[in-house]
């Protein structure tokens, strides 16, 4: 038995179901292709929040930086001013005073800021004395970069065995420039002769078993004997 004709659903009942269920599939897709847009575009808009905000923080921290190194330089350098004349001078005062410009110099570059360093050297570049072009250094001993009342008791002692010996000259003290070592010096800078036959004449008179002569390497000139020393106790000893 057949189904009455009203009862059965027409072609154009169905095409237009079939075209609701796709247009609510669209729908349904297009709202979430949106939200989908949507929530990228909110994770973009924090992603650069977020970025800008780091960079105003960077900045804000490079400034306090830049601002504390400005204050330590002003700082460094109001302490050391008052040593820089005495990078002209020799003796244990002026070795302590350049001891504490070349620490301070040295802090102050660490920090990227070197207008100190460049201000000292300027100074003893001005000061130095001037080597006359081919001079030879006379050495009678070489000792470590670190130990300055070391190398003047030795410069002393040095100056003492030359007089007791009857030789009327000078014991210095230098720093090489390389490995910044204190060289004890006989005399001064003297053409290469005169200081092969100075280091065989202080050889023979036992003032330095090891004595000999090397060309100056413009090394800076630290300070001249005699050097007030303190005696060494013997537990030094």
């Amino acid at each position: 038995m057949k189904a009455p004709a009203e009862s059965r659903p027409s072609s154009f009942e169905a095409i237009f179901a079939a075209y609701a269920v796709v247009a609510t599939f669209a729908l349904g897709y297009g709202y979430w292709r949106l939200a989908t847009r949507q929530n990228e575009q909110d994770a973009r808009i924090e992603q650069q929040r977020q970025e800008q905000q780091a960079a105003v923080t960077r900045l804000q921290r490079e400034a306090d930086d830049k601002r504390a190194t400005d204050d330590l330089e002003i700082q460094v350098i109001s302490l050391a001013s008052p040593h820089l004349s005495k990078l002209r001078e020799s003796g244990r005062e002026a070795a302590t005073s350049q001891r504490i410009v070349s620490a301070a110099a040295e802090l102050l570059s660490s920090k990227g800021r070197p207008a100190l360093a460049q201000m000292a050297e300027k100074i003893r570049v001005e000061t130095a004395p001037i080597t006359p072009p081919g001079a030879w250094l006379v050495f009678l001993a070489t000792l470590p970069g670190e130990d300055l009342k070391l190398a003047e008791e030795v410069a002393t002692e040095k100056l003492r065995a030359a007089k007791d010996l009857g030789t009327v000259s000078t014991v210095s003290i230098y720093k090489t420039r390389l490995k910044g070592r204190y060289v004890v010096v006989l005399g001064d800078p003297v053409g290469r002769s005169a200081a092969l036959v100075a280091a065989a004449e202080a050889r023979r008179n036992k003032l330095s078993a090891d004595a000999f002569a090397e060309p100056d390497g413009g090394w800076e000139l630290i300070g001249t004997a005699p050097f007030r020393t303190e005696t060494r106790s013997a537990s030094s000893n």
